[in-house]
């Protein structure tokens, strides 16, 4: 895959690592998951991530490269609003996703990877990274949430994952 363009400046603030853990941590209890811990090497980890998936365009670049042992939610965002986008933005977002999971048939999750993540049980510690910047056409918010450990493992979503 060939690079886009150079990676989006860094705007991962304090204040945004206090707000990914407090969304998190929020939706994770609603769901009966212990809360995470913010790791500060999972921060920095997070942050190249964010770093490296604005190269390319959107989410084109996917969890390429991610190491093993890691989960991975990502989120691309874009708008006119020269500011980056917030931690809750994403969370709301891959928090939506559970209107596609079915705690029924906890092993049928299709489209809602990055819900299951979030609230997966076994996750303990997590980082969180941001990049933002100017696109060719849009001010971009990249925001990356790396989990250990990982979640979404085929047949262990019904313990992992519980209704709120």
């Amino acid at each position: 895959m060939a690079r886009y363009r150079a990676p989006l400046p860094d705007a991962t603030s304090a204040a945004f690592l206090a707000e990914a853990l407090a969304e998190a941590n929020a939706l994770r209890a609603e769901h009966h998951a212990p809360p995470l811990v913010l790791d500060q090497e999972l921060v920095e980890y997070a942050r190249s991530r964010a770093a490296s998936r604005s190269e390319y365009p959107d989410t084109e670049a996917g969890h390429e490269g991610l190491r093993e042992g890691t989960g991975e939610n990502l989120f691309w965002g874009a708008g006119s609003k020269q500011r980056p986008l917030d931690a809750g933005k994403a969370v709301a977002e891959w928090y939506e996703e559970i209107k596609g999971y079915d705690f029924a048939d906890p092993e049928n999750v299709a489209d809602c990877g990055h819900f299951t993540q979030l609230v997966w049980r076994e996750s303990r510690r997590m980082g969180a990274g941001r990049v933002a910047g100017r696109g060719p056409d849009f001010y971009e918010t990249y925001i990356v949430f790396v989990f250990e450990a990982p979640g979404n493992k085929p047949g262990h979503f019904a313990e992992n994952v519980r209704p709120a």
